[in-house]
């Protein structure tokens, strides 16, 4: 009998019936104790798992100028996340939390879709952040308004220009590579015309007799019809 005294005051001490109380001089009636700790509600603390406390995104601008590519270089992002786990436990029952960091990596590309006039000393600005899982685009100083797709990790820019005339203007200035040699890069303009610049990686002579020459690195796929050197086409 005294094992099973012991058995229902603890019961009593881990539930709220446990202030009703029990009056030990009248005897213990176990049957009805067992009863009343069972049928009563046992208040747990609301505990929210699942949604983080706070989030710290990771932001990048990109930046395109009248000579650059058509699709930037890949850049990588991390954003953390943080959490906090909760269990539910002890006597009187609390809740006891730690914190948790999540990460997220990514990485980022913006390709415009078509070439576009940008003047000498002009630059594009974009920024790429990544915001938890989370990956988006903002146009901070765009030259032209642009309709933006994204897939996956690549946000494709469209030029967008009300009855076409800024995108035909775009289109007619622009000169598109025809030949590179190791120190040309020879361009056809829209209006049939040609222009060469300095190739800006040209080949470098051979350093020894075992070595050969390293060659030209790439010329740029399009420029602006701005003659810099000599106008072949007159």
């Amino acid at each position: 009998m005294k094992n099973i005294i012991v058995a229902v005051v603890s019961l009593f001490a881990v539930t709220a019936s446990a202030s009703a109380g029990v009056d030990f001089d009248k005897g213990v009636d176990v049957k009805s104790a067992v009863e009343q700790a069972v049928a009563a509600p046992i208040q747990l603390p609301e505990v929210k798992m699942g949604i983080p406390q706070y989030t710290v995104p990771d932001c990048k601008k990109i930046e395109f100028g009248p000579e650059s590519p058509l699709a930037s270089p890949a850049v990588s992002l991390r954003s953390m996340e943080m959490y906090e786990d909760c269990q539910n436990f002890g006597a009187p029952v609390g809740a006891i939390c730690t914190p948790r960091p999540e990460y997220h990596y990514e990485t980022a590309q913006i390709v415009i879709t078509e070439p576009r006039v940008l003047q000498p000393g002009q630059k594009e600005v974009f920024e790429v952040c990544l915001n938890g899982p989370f990956l988006n685009l903002r146009q901070v100083s765009p030259a032209y308004k642009y309709s933006v797709q994204q897939e996956f990790n690549v946000f494709r820019l469209t030029l967008q220009t009300a009855g076409g005339a800024e995108k035909s203007a775009a289109q007619d200035n622009v000169c598109r590579l025809m030949m590179d040699t190791a120190n040309l890069c020879i361009y056809q303009c829209k209006d049939g015309s040609f222009l060469s610049k300095p190739n800006p990686f040209p080949a470098i002579p051979a350093p020894n007799q075992w070595v050969g020459p390293i060659p030209a690195g790439p010329c740029n796929p399009t420029i602006v019809n701005m003659p810099l050197i000599v106008n072949l086409g007159k």
